[in-house]
């Protein structure tokens, strides 16, 4: 059965797996066995503090199919809280001369640091061999699970940034006619050294507005355009409620989308059932099912709910997938309709 559960310090061989198939162009997972086990090091903090801290936290999902890892998913909390969180937001604008009968329409890219506080998902990334059937879904949404299965613990408000567009891996033409020309570096080294320290960006990126209009086509015609491979990813997000509102990553010009918790569809939707014995599937229809707390989360997807009850039949397999004992309430959220 496949299930997400929270990273340990054993997946880690599966984990650098999962990373070389990856690429380096997902630059948000972890690529060397320090920095993977930091990732893991930091996420058990997370998981085992019963109230959130001042600072930011990282919870490190990962997806596991008969204990082998296929998939990964992260949660960072309170952005901005230990160093700045940039963007680019576009604004349109319009000069007119009424004299001559000109008129011009151009956006403008302005730095900004608006998603302060925010907890943002992501690192999403399912191995090619698993994909289809749900499990990209599964995964997704069973970060929404932990949201609902611990009100308050993550904040007001979402974000995602996805992947902006490239035509292979080492090419990002934003990069290449904007960011590149403030920093001295590849994309790779800029991005990477982004998670650690965004001193530099303050340091040298341009203050003032940039004019798209003086950017070739091709670059204007990508500006919050998402990869391909991350579109589908993009899409789940935005059938959940999350919404684009003109802001792009400072380095590819990806994306970045957003929600209040409250508005996530399977936040709004989950409720907690109690588990009552089954001995397989009862034809009822497709949920997530996830444990209730958070030390111990884990989140399956099943085909046992019948809409309306306030029961869910569970066999023993998926007890014990999920870690809960008899009686023990879960939360769970119906996927009809959704698709992923």
């Amino acid at each position: 059965m496949i299930r997400v559960r929270p990273a340990q310090q054993n997946d880690l061989p599966g984990l650098m797996d999962l990373a070389a198939k990856a690429g380096l162009g997902m630059t948000t997972m972890p690529h060397n066995e320090q920095a993977m086990l930091k990732r893991i090091y930091l996420s058990q903090e997370a998981f085992a503090r019963a109230e959130p801290p001042e600072q930011k936290e990282t919870f490190f999902l990962v997806m596991e199919d008969d204990k082998k890892i296929i998939g990964t998913g992260s949660i960072f909390t309170r952005l901005g809280h230990d160093r700045p969180f940039y963007s680019y937001r576009m604004s349109h604008l319009v000069n007119q001369s009424p004299d001559l009968d000109l008129r011009l329409e151009t956006d403008l890219l302005y730095l900004v640091n608006d998603y302060h506080g925010y907890t943002e998902i992501g690192t999403l990334f399912v191995d090619p061999d698993y994909r289809g059937a749900g499990v990209g879904r599964l995964l997704s949404f069973s970060r929404f699970m932990l949201f609902a299965a611990n009100p308050g613990r993550f904040g007001d408000k979402v974000m995602a940034e996805i992947r902006g567009w490239t035509d292979n891996e080492e090419s990002f033409p934003f990069w290449e006619h904007v960011a590149s020309k403030f920093f001295h570096m590849t994309f790779i080294e800029a991005d990477k050294r982004s998670t650690s320290d965004f001193r530099f960006i303050a340091d040298l990126m341009p203050k003032y507005p940039i004019y798209t209009e003086m950017l070739p086509q091709d670059v204007r015609d990508i500006l919050g355009k998402p990869h391909d491979q991350s579109k589908p990813a993009m899409d789940l997000l935005l059938s959940q409620g999350f919404r684009y509102n003109n802001l792009i990553d400072i380095f590819d010009a990806g994306p970045s989308i957003d929600a209040n918790m409250h508005e996530v569809q399977t936040i709004r939707d989950a409720h907690r059932r109690k588990p009552v014995s089954a001995t397989g599937n009862t034809g009822g229809e497709k949920a997530l099912v996830c444990s209730v707390g958070l030390g111990n989360f884990a989140c399956i997807q099943v085909e046992t709910v019948q809409e309306g009850s306030t029961e869910i039949p569970l066999t023993d397999e998926m007890m014990q997938e999920l870690g809960i004992i008899k009686d023990e309430e879960v939360m769970t959220c119906l996927l009809k309709g959704k698709q992923g």
